[in-house]
């Protein structure tokens, strides 16, 4: 079961033009454009008629011509042609979705549109800061959606993932502080004079010890950023520092498929292009050494037995709370519902 009541990323705003996208969004098909206008348009990616696709239709002004029997909607999925007939039956129309676009992403509500509230919007300002730079991506990933957030809600796994880029001992020996606060998820790992990951090393083009921090919010359905930072031991000395944020959107496809969207977005040597290419490079394969990890994982789970419970540690913390979260606001949309 998905969270309905709450924003999804559908796409990134410059992937969203004068085309129809098909997208699928926790078991939901969407299709999106923009209007001639600009505006961007996301509706349910099934004619009325006959529940053909959409999005294998046709744009018409600010409308959808269906492929199939050429039943025209209007971008409030509204049906304003029958090709044949003059009569419109009030129930030919297709459901439309509130859609705002931020941090350089398009957001679609998916629950009750009198219930869809900006401010919910995930606080991923630094993709579009002054002062920051970003790069970034999507990964298409065969797992579920929640695998993917217990991952970056658990880093200790970098000390035996990515040993090559951001991952040592120090993860591992430095507990980490957890704290539930409403739907959100806070942890935060400090890790004081320690040897850099190899690409802090490299970014910072010295292999001096470090302050390392990791400062990490989630927020619901599945959205996470860390502030990761690394300071000259015993100092916050921006001058030498390395600061950036990773920020995740996961947004669930189906129960076994997921879309990933990233940026990583630095405060230092922004107009360093061939550094923004290096980050992008090294945490892109960063990623894709978990995408390997949660697709074996995924499909083990699955092949499982259905009563066999799990083993919990200690460095499971930030993960039960945000799924605890998440279950909690299911269970009172489910009820609210009946």
């Amino acid at each position: 079961m998905f969270l309905k009541n709450a924003w999804y990323v559908a796409a990134w705003s410059h992937e969203i033009k004068r085309e129809l996208v098909p997208r699928w969004i926790a078991g939901e098909p969407l299709v999106l454009y923009r209007t001639e206008a600009g505006q961007a348009v996301a509706l349910e990616d099934r004619c009325p008629h006959r529940r053909a696709a959409l999005s294998l239709g046709r744009l018409v002004g600010d409308g959808v011509q269906c492929g199939y029997h050429g039943v025209t909607l209007d971008s409030s999925g509204v049906c304003v042609k029958i090709p044949g007939q003059e009569r419109i039956p009030p129930t030919m129309k297709a459901r439309s979705y509130r859609v705002v676009e931020k941090w350089q992403w398009v957001w679609v509500w998916l629950g009750e549109p009198e219930a869809a509230d900006e401010a919910l919007i995930p606080d991923f300002r630094w993709n579009s800061e002054p002062g920051w730079v970003y790069t970034g991506g999507t990964i298409d990933v065969k797992a579920n959606y929640q695998l993917l957030t217990d991952n970056l809600l658990d880093l200790t796994h970098e000390t035996y993932v990515h040993a090559k880029t951001i991952g040592n001992r120090a993860v591992i020996e430095t507990p980490m502080s957890c704290e539930v606060q409403g739907n959100e998820v806070h942890l935060q790992r400090i890790m004081p004079n320690t040897p850099p990951p190899p690409l802090f090393a490299k970014v910072r083009g010295t292999d001096a010890p470090i302050d390392r921090w990791q400062v990490i919010r989630f927020q619901v359905p599945a959205n996470i950023s860390i502030d990761a930072r690394a300071y000259p031991p015993g100092t916050q000395d921006m001058t030498h520092a390395l600061r950036w944020f990773s920020i995740n959107s996961i947004t669930p496809v189906d129960a076994t498929t997921s879309r990933y969207y990233w940026t990583i977005t630095r405060c230092f040597a922004q107009d360093d292009t061939a550094l923004t290419d290096l980050i992008h490079k090294a945490i892109l394969a960063t990623f894709m050494e978990d995408v390997v990890v949660i697709e074996a994982q995924q499909v083990r789970i699955q092949t499982d037995r259905a009563d066999k419970q799990e083993v919990g540690i200690r460095a499971d913390a930030g993960a039960l709370g945000a799924r605890r979260i998440l279950e909690r606001l299911i269970r009172q949309e489910t009820e609210q519902a009946i």
